[in-house]
């Protein structure tokens, strides 16, 4: 009985023992290597967009839905579906999502976790933020418009991200603040994200407007390569 119980002990100290930062970054490279890797993806994304009031109160409202095919960092297609417009919103806050252009460095797309851009970044590995996970702190080398900084939430028993909060490591033009939030799930084209907010605020001099997009991506269906006719990064 006593050996029993130092075996659970044991198993125990073991679970909560830190995975060494460079093994738990190799994993969530391979993660990523493996979630590009699948040839296509269809799924359907479902996006508010909101101008905000000083209080952080909506003034208008552009609710859509679409029906999009992915293969690696690229948008192959997108359609939409649905489209519905309440209340006022600036033409900026309109336009249709910005998904890579043809001759666009697919780098700008990777995650920083991935082996290609990984040796741009810093990390940080601390407890928490409840018991079982670790936070990962993201900091890139150089800072640009197109560097991400921001912190992970990561599962280091399996490697797998819960969560991401990010802002460009230096402002775009006219932008006071930017973040990207991500919620990450299970899904049959490997793990992804199935929940986004984006947030920010920007304008000149007494113009300034904030906004907020919430996007629920959900409806996964792997495709192969002779449905999506080709594919990759």
């Amino acid at each position: 009985m006593r050996a029993l119980i130092l075996l659970v002990l044991i198993s125990a100290t073991s679970a909560r023992a830190e995975v060494p930062l460079q093994d738990l970054l190799n994993r969530l490279g391979e993660a990523e290597e493996k979630k590009l890797a699948v040839p296509g993806c269809r799924v359907i994304e479902n996006s508010v967009t909101e101008q905000l009031d000083k209080e952080g109160k909506s003034k208008g409202r552009l609710t859509r839905t679409y029906e999009v095919i992915r293969a690696g960092t690229k948008v192959l297609s997108r359609k939409k579906l649905s489209e519905k417009e309440e209340g006022d919103l600036i033409s900026q806050l309109k336009a249709e999502p910005q998904d890579q252009k043809q001759n666009e460095d697919p780098r700008g797309q990777l995650s920083p976790f991935h082996p290609q851009v990984r040796d741009e970044y810093q990390f940080e590995q601390s407890p928490g933020p409840r018991e079982g996970l670790v936070t990962v702190k993201i900091t890139p080398r150089k800072k640009d418009k197109n560097r991400m900084k921001g912190t992970a939430v990561v599962d280091p028993r399996t490697a797998q991200l819960i969560s991401m909060h990010l802002s460009p490591s230096e402002l775009a033009p006219m932008l006071d603040s930017f973040q990207i939030d991500f919620v990450y799930g299970d899904t049959p084209c490997e793990r992804a994200p199935t929940q986004l907010q984006f947030a920010g605020s920007g304008g000149v001099l007494v113009y300034k407007v904030r906004f907020r997009t919430q996007v629920k991506v959900s409806g996964h269906q792997r495709l192969d390569s002779a449905a999506v006719g080709g594919g990759g990064h």
